[in-house]
């Protein structure tokens, strides 16, 4: 698989970035009992989609968060679930990038528990490919 973004967007904290299915289907109402659909990230109206690719965030990358009051950022995979969703030290992610399809991202403390943020930039890489969920 290549290692290339087909659009980058800038990430907020606390924001769900998994990509869920739409419906193309005008003969159904029901988008449940059709498979003419396609993955997008923001929803769940075409309308709230977020930026232009149609493919999930497959990279993030931690650009600057030496600022933020947090000491950690809490992240979620789109399997992960609150138990299983990893803290980082947000001095171990300044300057670095995960290969993560990302659901969402949180400013935590030592323990996970959310703080407010703060000034940062962290950026989102993601290509036209949806992967299997």
């Amino acid at each position: 698989m290549n290692d290339f973004a087909t659009e980058i967007i800038a990430l907020s904290n606390n924001v769900s970035y998994k990509p869920i299915y739409i419906s193309t289907d005008t003969r159904q109402v029901d988008i449940t009992k059709t498979t003419m659909k396609y993955l997008q990230v923001g929803g769940p109206t075409v309308a709230d989609k977020i930026g232009n690719a149609l493919g999930a965030i497959v990279k993030v990358e931690f650009v600057s968060v030496n600022l933020i009051t947090a000491t950690h950022i809490k992240i979620w995979g789109i399997h992960n679930n609150d138990a299983s969703a990893v803290i980082y030290p947000k001095t171990y992610l300044e300057g670095k990038t995960l290969n993560v399809v990302l659901y969402k991202f949180e400013f935590t403390d030592d323990s996970g528990t959310p703080v407010d943020g703060g000034t940062f930039t962290i950026m989102g890489h993601r290509k036209n490919t949806q992967p299997l969920l």
